[in-house]
């Protein structure tokens, strides 16, 4: 039995529906292959971990049978607010890096022609 605070950190995971599918892919694969069924067996040799067998299980099965998946996803707009928080480092990088550029005070030197003797002639 996984400890409490690994399923919850299972279930909250970034990519848990990307779990849950590639779980009920193989728990689809399984049920259609020579033993008829999926074990627990079976999804630790696909590569799951106690405590994402625990926590992705249920929505797994649901998945295969078309019900919704009873995961936590993302709230409303927190995608919104992650590209938000993004363009705010872009344009506190720019002002930085244009306040750097002021600083250096470097110009290009100044090329003069100086006229030749054939010139003025």
């Amino acid at each position: 039995m996984p400890s409490p605070s690994l399923v919850h950190a299972a279930r909250r995971a970034p990519d848990a529906c990307r779990h849950v599918f590639r779980m009920a892919r193989v728990m689809a694969d399984r049920k259609n292959g020579p033993e008829g069924a999926c074990t627990v067996v079976h999804l630790f040799q696909a590569g799951f971990t106690e405590a994402q067998v625990a926590a992705y299980r249920d929505p797994a099965r649901a998945l295969l049978q078309g019900l919704p998946l009873g995961l936590k996803t993302d709230p409303p707009g927190r995608r919104e607010a992650e590209a938000a928080v993004e363009a705010v480092r872009e344009i506190r990088f720019a002002r930085v890096a244009e306040r750097y550029l002021a600083g250096r005070a470097w110009a290009p030197p100044i090329v003069q022609e100086q006229p030749t003797s054939e010139t003025t002639s």
